[in-house]
């Protein structure tokens, strides 16, 4: 249940600071608003990505406290200009996106709770880590829309928001 509940904070956190880049229309119609990935290819576009595991305590923000990402640095041998930092979901089996995850996967079993030196010492060898992985961007809604206290109970939960990350198909690297 503290594994369940530590999950949908970490999300509803995420999605009031991970947000797709909005623009408007070309067409100058600003009642259309356009969604645009942050990898500057379309959503759900499978694309050769070398990446490395981001520590989220970097950040120094409550919401992305043990929690890995992905910083982006080529799209399909393309550099990125900036800094690009994606929550991501693995399909191969082989990275891990939280504390609980990365010791899963080190130690082949749950842990029902960690500590500090725990965790450092995890972090030595998984933060940092060139990936060269293929992966594509996808996002939803979420959050609470205006007005709808109007009509349901006060509830805690983020403002109304699109949220985007990466789903890793394919680990490449050796």
């Amino acid at each position: 249940m503290r594994r369940f509940l530590t999950v949908i904070f970490i999300l509803t956190c995420l999605c009031s600071k991970s947000r797709a880049q909005l623009g408007y229309s070309p067409t100058g119609d600003k009642s259309k608003i356009i969604l645009t990935a942050k990898l500057g290819i379309p959503f759900g576009t499978i694309a050769k990505l070398d990446a490395e595991i981001y520590d989220g305590d970097r950040l120094q923000m409550k919401v992305y406290e043990d929690v890995y990402l992905l910083k982006i640095n080529s799209v399909n041998g393309k550099r990125i200009q900036g800094k690009v930092l994606l929550t991501f979901t693995d399909e191969t089996g082989t990275l891990a996106n939280d504390v609980f995850g990365l010791y899963k996967r080190i130690h082949k079993k749950e842990a029902d709770s960690l500590e500090t030196l725990q965790v450092n010492k995890m972090k030595q060898k998984y933060v940092g880590k060139k990936l060269t992985i293929m992966a594509y961007e996808i996002g939803h809604f979420r959050g609470i829309p205006k007005n709808y206290f109007n009509y349901r109970p006060i509830k805690s939960d983020v403002f109304f928001c699109f949220e985007n990350y990466l789903v890793v198909v394919a680990n490449l690297t050796k």
